[in-house]
């Protein structure tokens, strides 16, 4: 399952560069288990993972 979100989330970055060529993507930071919170990226709070989720 792990493995799944990171090849989805790889795509996902594949397919924006693809869609916007002329724009240089800063990925520096970014990762699959990271959330976007208050307009920036973040690590997700304990209290957002739900019981027997695995991260």
């Amino acid at each position: 399952m792990v493995a799944a979100a990171n090849s989805q989330f790889h795509n996902a970055v594949a397919q924006l560069r693809i869609l916007n060529p002329n724009v240089e993507f800063a990925v520096d930071g970014l990762d699959e288990d990271k959330e976007v919170r208050e307009g920036r990226i973040a690590t997700p709070r304990d209290d957002d993972l739900s019981p027997g989720e695995d991260h």
